[in-house]
């Protein structure tokens, strides 16, 4: 699980993004960087401070200032999930993979999603978004080219 294993170092404060080492750190072991929102930003530089004195090299810590689980991790979303009531849904990191590509594809495009998920095929980015007929009909009423003939 790539979360557990971020490290400080490669969290670039400046561009707000995260560097994803290649090597070890992902399927392909092509390395990339994961766009970071302002928001989170500014969240993971206050939690950066308030985790600053165990000087441990991951950027995720327990409260005794060890490097985090992957076990540690799926726990903690588990019990997130109980607490926002997701009792039928299946909470898990993947899931929140999963949820959060949809969320860039409605305010995105699948090439920017793509390389933010690191996937090398196309294919593999279809599993993620697929699209119900509603979302189609919604897609085609927003960007239908008669929109842009009869102004």
């Amino acid at each position: 699980m790539q979360i557990s294993r971020c490290k400080a170092c490669e969290y670039r404060f400046k561009s707000g993004a995260y560097s994803v080492r290649g090597r070890l750190d992902t399927k392909t072991r092509v390395g990339r960087y994961v766009p970071i929102s302002p928001r989170t930003c500014k969240l993971l530089d206050e939690y950066m401070r308030e985790t600053a004195d165990f000087g441990n090299e991951y950027l995720f810590v327990t409260y005794e200032g060890h490097k985090v689980s992957d076990s540690t991790v799926r726990e903690n979303i588990k019990i997130l999930g109980k607490i926002a009531r997701l009792d039928r849904a299946k909470v898990a990191p993947h899931t929140f993979r999963h949820t959060g590509a949809l969320y860039n594809i409605y305010g995105g495009d699948p090439f920017s999603l793509q390389k933010i998920l690191g996937h090398s095929y196309m294919k593999m980015v279809r599993r993620y978004v697929q699209m119900t007929n509603r979302d189609v009909q919604t897609q085609h009423a927003q960007y239908s080219p008669l929109n842009y003939v009869f102004k």
